[in-house]
Formats: structure tokens, C-alpha cells, sequence
């Protein structure tokens, strides 16, 4: 009798890559600015139908140097970062907080397209946070200000309870913005990144962009 890890390995061992869909990417074509390049891949990545193309891993490090990764979703991105939402109180939260670098990859399979960003992290300022905070939903704002994120959930009908209705939760910050006091928009600086293009013929593209202060510069990677 075969053991799980032995069909595991069997298993692994008949999967492969799917055949890349998106045209051939030159990059002598690719604009002089990564998050431009980021925001055509992505609206390709819309157009042929990606899965909730806007997740991300997120992997972050702590005070130790062990690494941590998540899947999240990008709350928004300008010509500087790539901002990403966490309570101060969660584990994402304190190690953006106390080690201020990140990473991140987007990935499309069916594409074969990747973007990996890398850099210092910043906290957002208030009115970029309480705009995010707005978008959501009644109940995830209600589980917000419970600010219990990532703690142990030892009893779920204490927890509906204590949420109770979201809008009255909501309706107790009063007028003007609302937002969890511990919840904020972290940005990670768009300085360095990466864009993997899959090739039918294994001749993979990887083109990098590094920011200077007198701009970005662009080399090509081996893949």
C-alpha cells in the first residue's frame, strides 16, 4: 500500500505550467515607468478573465528575521506604492510596523505572468486609510473596529454577538469618517520590481526596474 507522501510525489510529479496565454512581451516596448507596465498587465489580466486579479502574497519578516507570507488584495497603488491594509494589532500589522520592508508577487497562471515588488513600507496618512476604510462592506467594518483580527476564535456565537448589527456598531463613531483606530493602508515602495513573462519555448523574459534618483533603469534577467 502506497503512502500518502509517495502519492503526493506522484501526483506533483505529473503536474505542469500551462501553457502561457498572453501575447510575447518585448521589452524594448515596455514604458519607461514599471507601474504603468503593472497597470496594462493587469488590465490584460481583467480582460482575459484572471481570477481575482487584484491578490497578492504579501510576505513580510519579523523583529527575529522569520519570514512570514499571506494571499491579500491590493486596496490601491499610485506612481510611488503598492498600499495593503492590516490592524496595527495583527501579526501582518506589527511586522510592517517594527520591520518596515516587504514583498510582493501577483501572479496570473493562465498569462504566465508574474510582478514581484520589493521595498521599504510606510504607513498611509489618514485620509488615504479612512478613504479604504469607507470602501468596505458594512460587516467588515464592523469586524474591524472589534479589532480582533488574527486573534484565537474560541466561540463563534460570542462573536456574532458581541458584533451584533454592523450598522449600529458603525452608527456608535458618530458623524464624519469612520475607521478602526488600529487599521490602516501600508504602502510598499514601487522602487525595485520584476515582471515575469512565460514563454511556450521555455525563453522566459524577466525585466527588472530599479529606481534611482534619476529615475528607473531597466536590465534583463536570466530566467
Amino acid at each position: 500500500m502506497s503512502s500518502p507522501v509517495a502519492d503526493l510525489r506522484s501526483y506533483l510529479a505529473g503536474l505542469s505550467w500551462p501553457d502561457p496565454q498572453a501575447p510575447r512581451f518585448d521589452p524594448d516596448t515596455a514604458p519607461a515607468d514599471p507601474v504603468e507596465l503593472f497597470a496594462q498587465w493587469l488590465e490584460a489580466a481583467v480582460e482575459a478573465g484572471a481570477p481575482a486579479p487584484h491578490v497578492m502574497t504579501l510576505a513580510t519578516v519579523d523583529a527575529a528575521g522569520r519570514p512570514d507570507a499571506r494571499v491579500t488584495v491590493l486596496e490601491d497603488v499610485d506612481e510611488s506604492a503598492f498600499w495593503v491594509a492590516a490592524s496595527e494589532t495583527s501579526p501582518k500589522g506589527k511586522q510592517l510596523g517594527r520591520v518596515p520592508v516587504a514583498a510582493l508577487v501577483f501572479h496570473w497562471p493562465s498569462l504566465g505572468r508574474q510582478v514581484r515588488v520589493r521595498g521599504a513600507v510606510r504607513p498611509a496618512e489618514a485620509a488615504r486609510t479612512a478613504a479604504a476604510f469607507e470602501r468596505l462592506s458594512a460587516h467588515q467594518r464592523a469586524d474591524l473596529l472589534a479589532d480582533r483580527q488574527s486573534g484565537p476564535l474560541h466561540d463563534e456565537v460570542w462573536l456574532s454577538d458581541a458584533l451584533g448589527d454592523p450598522t449600529e456598531l458603525l452608527a456608535l463613531e458618530g458623524a464624519g469618517p469612520v475607521t478602526a483606530p488600529t487599521w490602516r493602508l501600508w504602502g510598499v515602495d514601487a522602487g525595485r520590481m520584476e515582471f515575469f513573462q512565460a514563454e511556450r519555448d521555455g525563453h522566459h523574459v524577466r525585466l527588472r526596474y530599479s529606481r534611482s534618483e534619476s529615475g528607473y533603469g531597466t536590465e534583463l534577467l536570466h530566467p
